[in-house]
């Protein structure tokens, strides 16, 4: 495939620049749209829940002048740009929001200079336009997670070193290195593209001698290192081990990696609640199976090895996970971990926008791989980045937004295919057009082949966005149109039950009856609260709520039977008894009714 120069080819594309204004254009105006409607519409776009919780706290309490954690849990460069943006705004989530899809234009704009020095204008111009629509991209700026900062620094760190290897002076190579620091102080799983850099000075070209070559990676290392400092000592002062960046390395491993793991649940074994960035809990886990306190550190490295043991124990289930993992790394559905993308991208953003998404970008990637193989020494960095990366994310678990970074690699070689089957059909070269779309259909069909599954499955998730949406309007104080989502979410598991959601729909159903028994609304209320199940630890509080509502209605032969319910585990309950009075004097049972006053504490 020839769709452009060589990677050591420097010389700037005509109109170039005109390019890069053309993509960012388009890139902030879809941006803003978005922003308008979620932040407009959307009751949960300042909800925050798990991770996105997680960092805004972190943030504030550096806002608030908090040194932070002893040793970090997660990379910190965005909590420390969060609160950086705090500072200012008065803790605004908005503005925040805002910088996240400024960092998506900034991406979309340096997109355009990276194809520029491995393709022709046309590719560069091409990928800078998909990935000003990608959808993923624009959906997950919109959310205070890490992904809209590492994308950017990802991309900006693949443009430079691109412009180190075609050039490399000592001022191109420590801005290379300085780049690959700051993203892996975002994200540390970074550190194993860092790690492959050697053989990418090697054989870019095939013409470096492996002395250059390791002498010009080093510093680019070296610099990557330098960056990496500051946070490698405050972990050693807390924790006094090398902890380069963040503890939650090993952490991660074994949620991916054990006997329970699905390949995209970040659910922690033996934790009493879902994982949801309790590093306590892990911490105490961690210490507990030990046998002795283990600090952080000790505790990363604890589950690491768990996670080792697990692969060398049951080789045969391991193999099998990964292979999972491997598939839901390439397939087209967008796999949710905190809120689910389809719902809200739908409901409060630009779902009825037709916008390319992942099940058309990786397979058009991989025609592209394909295609670009003959130029694979002066590509390898690119080559590189996807292996390494995607070996990074299969090594813990996948979902949407972790793959998210390597998606800018693919969307190139995406690019790069959809340039030559341009030139390809405009030549009339049909055998390699025909050969190019069997590729693709190929490929297309094994990214996608699950997605009507996948799609099928969408309403059972709805329960939990609906939810989600409850608790967002309860924290603006609007129990109406809570009510209304709560109302929403007990339809949706009715319509959909799924075992996955048993315990969301007992909360729901809870949710609802309590609020419906506060409003008067006994029938509504009562049907609601029905559902509780007697294992339940709030099934005594439904209960009493339940038998009050038939007590009410004048139904007193349940409320009755709800009362003895109650009686049977707590004989005592002062409640209970007296309701139950008050049913068996309704019901003209007064003999019966007396007897259980005689039961009721004397004043």
């Amino acid at each position: 495939m020839n769709t452009g120069r060589a990677a050591h080819d420097n010389r700037p594309a005509a109109g170039g620049w005109r390019d890069v204004a053309i993509v960012m254009a388009v890139a902030l105006a879809v941006r803003l749209a978005y922003f308008f409607l979620n932040s407009h519409r959307n009751p949960a776009f300042d909800y925050l829940i798990m991770d996105s919780m997680h960092i805004d706290r972190w943030a504030r309490s550096i806002a608030a002048g908090d040194a932070g954690p002893a040793v970090y849990f997660r990379g910190p460069l965005y909590p420390y740009l969060l609160a950086l943006i705090y500072k200012f705004t008065g803790g605004s989530i908005s503005a925040a929001v805002m910088c996240n899809h400024v960092m998506g234009t900034v991406t979309c704009g340096v997109m355009v200079l990276l194809a520029r020095q491995y393709f022709g204008r046309a590719v560069a111009l091409t990928a800078g336009l998909v990935a000003a629509l990608y959808w993923p991209f624009i959906y997950f700026e919109g959310e205070l997670l890490v992904e809209p900062l590492f994308v950017l620094l990802v991309v900006l760190s693949l443009w430079r070193l691109a412009r180190a290897l075609a050039a490399p002076g000592v001022v191109r190579l420590l801005a290379a290195g300085v780049s690959l620091g700051m993203a892996a102080l975002a994200r540390p799983t970074l550190l194993i593209f860092v790690a492959v850099l050697p053989l990418v000075f090697r054989f870019v070209t095939g013409a470096t001698a492996w002395p250059a070559a390791l002498r010009r990676s080093g510093v680019v290392i070296a610099a990557a290192i330098v960056v990496l400092i500051p946070a490698t000592l405050h972990n050693y002062r807390g924790a006094h081990r090398l902890v380069p960046v963040a503890w939650s390395g090993g952490l991660n491993f074994y949620i991916g990696n054990n006997p329970q793991a699905d390949g995209r649940s970040a659910y922690l074994p033996d934790a009493h609640s879902a994982w949801m960035g309790g590093e306590e809990e892990a911490l105490a886990i961690a210490g507990e199976q030990a046998g002795r306190t283990l600090t952080p550190a000790q505790a990363s490295s604890f589950y690491f090895h768990r996670g080792l043991d697990y692969l060398a124990a049951q080789p045969v289930d391991a193999l099998k996970l990964f292979g999972s993992k491997f598939y839901m790394f390439w397939e087209g559905p967008e796999r949710s971990n905190e809120k689910y993308i389809y719902f809200f991208w739908k409901h409060y953003g630009l779902g009825k926008v037709p916008m390319p998404g992942f099940w058309l970008v990786a397979p058009l990637a991989v025609l592209g791989l394909v295609w670009s193989w003959a130029r694979r020494r002066d590509l390898l960095p690119l080559y590189a980045f996807l292996l390494a990366y995607m070996v990074g994310v299969i090594a813990f678990f996948v979902v949407s937004r972790l793959r998210l970074p390597v998606v800018p690699v693919m969307i190139l070689f995406a690019a790069a295919a959809a340039v030559e089957l341009s030139r390809r059909i405009r030549a009339h070269a049909w055998r390699r057009v025909i050969a190019g779309a069997a590729v693709f259909l190929a490929a297309f069909l094994f990214s996608n082949v699950g997605y009507p599954h996948f799609a099928r499955q969408r309403p059972t998730h709805d329960i939990i966005s609906h939810y989600t949406l409850a608790a967002a309007w309860l924290d603006h104080d609007r129990k109406d149109d809570a009510l209304l989502e709560l109302a929403r979410a007990r339809l949706a598991y009715e319509r959909a039950p799924s075992g996955q959601y048993a315990g969301l729909a007992q909360d729901v159903y809870f949710k609802l009856g309590s609020m419906l028994f506060e409003r008067g609304r006994c029938k509504e209320a009562a049907d609601a609260l029905g559902q509780i199940q007697p294992s339940n630890p709030r099934a005594h509080d439904a209960r009493l709520m339940f038998a009050e509502c038939r007590e009410k209605e004048r139904r007193f032969d349940e409320a009755r039977r709800a009362y003895e319910l109650i009686l049977k585990s707590d004989p005592d309950d002062s409640h209970a008894l007296q309701g139950l009075v008050r049913c068996l004097e309704g019901m003209g049972k007064y003999d019966e009714a007396s007897r259980v006053r005689a039961r009721l504490p004397q004043r």
